[in-house]
């Protein structure tokens, strides 16, 4: 049965990328950019969806870029959730680069055009702290989110600690309010 209220940093929670879309299979900066879910993408969404129909989800939050949200609305209708969209959890903006290949953005925190980092993090963490549930709480979104979210849990932002696309993830705070928090795929 769904709990009631959500407190992020301190109740846990599932989270899950968003499927493939043709852009990321192509190394392509999709960034706030609109894109489709792929064939394959569409398939893993409903993967994810058949892994967690016996999850008693209480409320799916999710960004508002296609991608995420036809995703979630795949595991909405498996799993009888509402959805809810929250822009403060669409990628980060980058700008000129978007729709350019990844690697042609320049290896610095903050390029010209694209969102700050620290305003990238501050509206994150905000949408996450706006969230109100019903718990259980699933967050649908996108690889850039979660580095972030993985930052404020204390866990490594590198490469060590990644989501794939269609991938979920349970996090668990730590009852006693340190890091790192507990992370485990689904």
């Amino acid at each position: 049965m769904a709990e009631t209220g959500f407190e992020f940093g301190v109740t846990p929670f599932y989270f899950l990328r968003h499927g493939e879309t043709y852009e990321s299979e192509q190394g392509i900066l999709q960034g706030q950019s609109e894109t489709d879910l792929t064939v394959r993408g569409r398939r893993s969404a409903e993967r994810a969806a058949e892994l967690m129909s016996n999850v008693p989800l209480g409320s799916i939050y999710s960004s508002p870029l296609k991608r995420t949200m036809m995703t979630a609305s795949i595991i909405g209708m498996f799993n009888g959730a509402p959805v809810f969209h929250l822009p403060g959890l669409m990628e980060r903006h980058w700008g000129q680069f978007e729709g350019r290949p990844k690697d042609l953005r320049p290896p610095i925190v903050n390029p010209r055009s694209a969102e700050s980092i620290e305003d990238f993090e501050h509206r994150v963490l905000d949408a996450m702290r706006s969230i109100a549930g019903p718990s259980p709480v699933l967050v649908v979104a996108h690889s850039g989110v979660f580095r972030i979210i993985c930052g404020f849990a204390g866990l490594p932002a590198d490469s060590a600690v990644s989501v794939a696309s269609g991938q979920a993830l349970w996090l668990k705070p730590p009852e006693d309010g340190t890091r790192p928090w507990h992370i485990r795929a689904v």
